[in-house]
């Protein structure tokens, strides 16, 4: 990882667990969302209306769920990622949704982590009873994952064509 980058990172990795469970999801999900948008305005045609299709409220690729679902059929993201993208977003949804008292010990939100596959230090028996170690694992290694994506992605950046 580039030395700016890094420290970005750094930085960011210690305000996020340092967060409450609420904000661990919601931070964690918000930069894995920002990532996929980099990536997919990274591959659109330049211009106006890559920033009408990603940015703003009505946008139709403005929401975390339309962003995993376009970079996965546009070959974006692999299975892997999808899969785990959807998990982090669901779970993000129920801490999103939640007018008070949930936390990562809730049944809904620990059967959802369990079902996150990123590689655990240690195996997963190291994580048992820990379903926000496994969420945040698997938000640092999706991030991970993605932190380049942009920059590959761009060089296979569509480009208008001229139709006969």
């Amino acid at each position: 990882m580039r030395d700016a980058d890094l420290k970005d990172f750094t930085a960011f990795l210690h305000e996020f667990q340092s967060e409450t469970d609420r904000g661990a999801a919601l931070v964690g999900a918000a930069l894995i969302d920002r990532k996929l948008a980099d990536t997919l305005r990274a591959f659109f045609v330049t211009g106006k209306t890559a920033g009408e299709l990603l940015d703003g409220g009505t946008a139709p690729l403005g929401t975390f769920s339309a962003r995993i679902k376009a970079a996965h059929a546009l070959g974006l993201i692999d299975a892997f990622e999808l899969c785990e993208c959807n998990l982090i977003r669901k779970i993000r949804n129920e801490f999103a949704h939640s007018v008070h008292g949930l936390a990562f010990a809730d049944p809904t939100i620990t059967g959802l982590c369990d079902k996150l596959q990123s590689d655990l230090p240690g195996g997963r028996a190291a994580f048992a009873g820990k379903p926000r170690g496994v969420f945040i694992n698997a938000i640092v290694l999706t991030v991970m994952r993605l932190t380049y994506r942009a920059e590959w992605v761009a060089k296979e950046q569509r480009t208008t064509k001229s139709w006969p």
